[in-house]
């Protein structure tokens, strides 16, 4: 059970607890601990309290001046199990607060856990929950969020979503940067990055379907991309050092598509024109392996290409009016693919 327990100094390493800690308590009377720490330890008072009705606030009895007391005289002060175990409960609290913080200037404010007396500050939060994840209690905690806090739960994983998605787009703009990635050859390949990250496309997508687990001959892309409305694209991926258009210096004014970008063309039109000639093979193979029913109904491909990042407007337009001349075929840049990432994120962030 959570707790605010708050200090103010009254002097060089000391300081007094505002709240008394309640021992017991009746209708009438009430017994309570007034505590203080300092550089050495803990000290209080235990004081009965008493009130004439219960509209009235808590006072101290008169207090009795115990140097007045003959020799055989005596102050009785009865204690039951359930008030010793709520003043060691208090002192252990106070405990942690000394061994977490000392005795610290001003007002503090110090959030006891349990009677255990965990201590959080600002200052130490970040050492108790790396604590609590270095000691492998990461599912518990998800498990007694998800029991306690299911909306909290859910902003929680949602904007660790969020922030592997930036992480990702980082990497991105590093990856291009060094320009030493493969097209499809060795684990860091631009291939096996982008179909790791398939969510960059946007979340029109579901997960990939590999060409050699579908075991249907002749040419394919290597991925085929369910769509959420139950059709399928396809996607080739290029380098993003190669060219995309050139100007075509015969014609002022008019663009062309460079030579990787014309093979890349003609690879996805062959692509196309293989799928719909094994349609009804491939929806049965899926409809077998994957248990999913999709149409492989005119697909449309997309080509990834080349770095737009530092494109003029008019080579930008160039490419939407080229691209607008394609049926069914449409060239993307690295550059088109991190906006789109940067948007999905954005979005995301909006929702939480």
């Amino acid at each position: 059970m959570k707790e605010i327990i708050t200090t103010q100094s009254i002097g060089k390493g000391i300081a007094e607890i505002e709240e008394d800690f309640i021992l017991c308590e009746e209708p009438m009377s009430r017994l309570v601990f007034r505590a203080q720490i300092h550089d050495k330890g803990i000290r209080g008072k235990i004081i009965r309290q008493r009130r004439d009705s219960k509209e009235d606030s808590w006072v101290p009895d008169e207090a009795i001046d115990i140097r007045t007391l003959g020799k055989k005289e005596s102050i009785n002060l009865d204690i039951n199990t359930e008030a010793l175990e709520k003043l060691y409960a208090a002192i252990l609290k106070l405990k942690k607060i000394l061994e977490s913080s000392g005795v610290e200037y001003g007002e503090t404010e110090y959030i006891v856990v349990d009677p255990e007396a965990v201590v959080i500050t600002e200052e130490n939060k970040a050492v108790y929950i790396n604590k609590i994840i270095d000691a492998g209690y990461t599912e518990e905690v998800w498990k007694t969020l998800a029991e306690t806090s299911p909306s909290l739960t859910t902003k929680l994983s949602h904007a660790r979503i969020q922030e592997e998605k930036q992480k990702v787009i980082k990497t991105l703009k590093k990856r291009l940067k060094s320009k030493t990635h493969h097209e499809t050859k060795g684990k860091d390949s631009w291939q096996k990055w982008i179909y790791e990250n398939n969510w960059l496309f946007g979340v029109n997508y579901k997960n990939p379907i590999e060409k050699t687990k579908i075991n249907i001959t002749g040419a394919m892309p290597d991925f085929l991309f369910p769509t959420l409305d139950g059709f399928v694209d396809i996607l080739e991926i290029k380098l993003p050092n190669d060219d995309v258009i050139l100007a075509d210096k015969s014609h002022p004014g008019s663009w062309k598509w460079t030579p990787e970008t014309n093979s890349a063309i003609g690879q996805v039109v062959n692509y196309l024109n293989e799928i719909d000639r094994l349609r009804l093979e491939l929806e049965k193979e899926v409809k077998t392996k994957y248990d999913i029913e999709i149409s492989f109904l005119k697909p449309r491909a997309h080509i990834l290409i080349g770095d737009s990042s530092d494109w003029s407007t008019e080579k930008k337009d160039a490419l939407r009016k080229l691209n607008h001349c394609l049926h069914g075929v449409m060239v993307l840049t690295y550059k088109d693919l991190q906006d789109r990432g940067r948007q999905a994120v954005s979005l995301g962030l909006e929702e939480t």
